[in-house]
Order: structure tokens, then sequence, then C-alpha cells
């Protein structure tokens, strides 16, 4: 289940792909991957404590904020006590309200308990010490498959590639629509290169890379039609860029608002399974 809980990040109730999240990431920083597997232990003790429904427990769907959290943490801060106290409060926290989410069950979570702790951390960072850069991703092709270990903070062609095979061997469908959502980041950017150069490079090309690839997957998860998928991925260029353009850090903002957005305004293809319905 702590591997599962990571696999949750992805929307795929799979310890596999968590196993090959948590390797590829310790290939790039060994602490992020660390982190990521703290603070999805230090959620899953929570739930076992608690006793929350043991079904939803079991499927990850309690933790994938806090491992999300721990591997983003690590990856902007050196590793430090009052940092590691902060990521157990926030899996501690993210749990429960997980848990209460569930239970609600209108709109899925997706990542907001990431972007909210994310937020929180980078408005006090003088209490964490030293800050880090992210590595990112080269502005070539091979950005499309490094982007979408990027979700994550993976980066590198190889790497990227572990964690994609990982998802196709789970559901083929799912890395489509991942790998989709990446490229068409790649194609917007170079796009937009030609009347704003410099405008989605960078950090800003990941950015929008995360976000169109995970609104691909999640649409596919939660059974929308393939041109509902393609309408919320382009979508999220706008919205990246409007974001960007206000200031934002916005981490996974954009595919949250984007996911919820078209989940309220188109119906499913076809009925999603109950651990689909619930679950990153």
């Amino acid at each position: 289940m702590l591997f599962r809980q990571v696999g949750q990040i992805h929307f795929q109730r799979s310890a596999l792909t968590g196993f090959a999240i948590v390797l590829a990431l310790a290939s790039v920083n060994l602490w992020a991957a660390v982190g990521a597997l703290f603070a999805s232990a230090v959620a899953l003790a929570t739930a076992y404590l608690a006793r929350l429904p043991r079904e939803a427990r079991v499927d990850g769907l309690y933790g994938f904020n806090a491992a999300l959290t721990g591997a983003g943490l690590l990856s902007f801060f050196a590793p430090g006590p009052l940092l590691f106290a902060y990521l157990a409060l926030v899996s501690v926290a993210s749990t429960f309200v997980s848990a209460r989410w569930t239970a609600w069950g209108r709109l899925p979570p997706l990542t907001l308990q990431f972007v909210l702790a994310m937020w929180l951390a980078l408005a006090i960072e003088s209490a964490f010490g030293q800050r880090i850069s992210p590595p990112g991703c080269e502005d070539s092709w091979t950005s499309v498959i490094c982007n979408v270990g990027q979700v994550t903070f993976i980066s590198g062609l190889r790497p990227g590639l572990v964690v994609l095979f990982a998802f196709a061997w789970h559901d083929k469908e799912e890395a489509f629509w991942l790998a989709a959502g990446a490229a068409v980041a790649w194609m917007a950017s170079d796009a937009l290169d030609l009347f704003a150069p410099g405008l989605a490079a960078g950090e800003q090309l990941v950015g929008l890379a995360v976000n169109a690839a995970l609104i691909g997957q999640g649409l596919t998860v939660f059974g929308r039609r393939p041109g509902v998928r393609l309408a919320g991925i382009l979508l999220s260029v706008p919205v990246c860029l409007a974001l960007a353009a206000a200031g934002v850090k916005y981490f996974t903002l954009p595919f949250i608002l984007v996911t919820w957005a078209m989940l309220l305004l188109s119906a499913p293809r076809v009925a999603a399974p109950p651990a689909a319905r619930e679950a990153a």
C-alpha cells in the first residue's frame, strides 16, 4: 500500500507504478524519493491508526497528496529536521482531509492538497534553510518523455521512459493520453515561440506539460470522451499562461481547475470503476 499511494498520484491502483516512480525519482534525486516514501508512510500509518475505511485505504487514496508533497518539498529544499517535521504534519492533515473529501464524493480531490502544502512551504521557506532548484527538461522532442516524469519531479529521458512504461503496463490508454498531453504542450510552446519568444520555455514549458499530461490522463480515468480530453488539454495552455502572468506558482492548479470544469460540463462515456472515481 505504501507504493500504491505513490501510484495514485497518476490515478493508478498499482504498487508497480508506485515503485517505478520512486525508483526513477531516486535515480535523479535520492532525497526526493525519501521524501515521497516518508510522507506516504506517515499517511498510511495515520489512516491505520484513525481506522479510516479499509477499501479506500488499500486503494491508496488517502496518501497520494502526501507522497507528491514529499517529492516536491525535497525537490525544492535541502533536507532538514524542520522540513521533515512540516512534511509529517502535512501528511497527517492531508490524510484526514482526503478521507472527508472522498466521503463527500462530488468532485475528486486531485492534487489540491499538494498545491496548498507547497504554497505554504514557499511562504515560510526561510524556516527550511537552503532553497534548491528542481531539475528540468531540455527543450527538444525528448522533453515529451521527460515531462511525463516531471509530474513527480523526475527529469531525464531514461527515468521518464521507466515511468511511462510502468503506466502503459497498468493501462495503455491512460499512458497514451498522458504522453499526448505532454506532446500537445510541447507543440503549443513551439507555436507560442513564433509570437512571444520565451513565453513558454524552461520552467513554464514544464508547467504546461505537467498539467496537460495530467488532464489527458485524468479525463481518461473518469471516462470522458476523446474530444473532451483533447479540449481539456488545449484549455490548460491559456490557464497556465494566465496564472504565470499573474505571478502564481501554480504547480498542478491548472490540472485541478480544468479537470473539475470538464467533469462538471461533460458526461462520462462509460461509468468509471469505483477506485478510479475516487482516485487522485
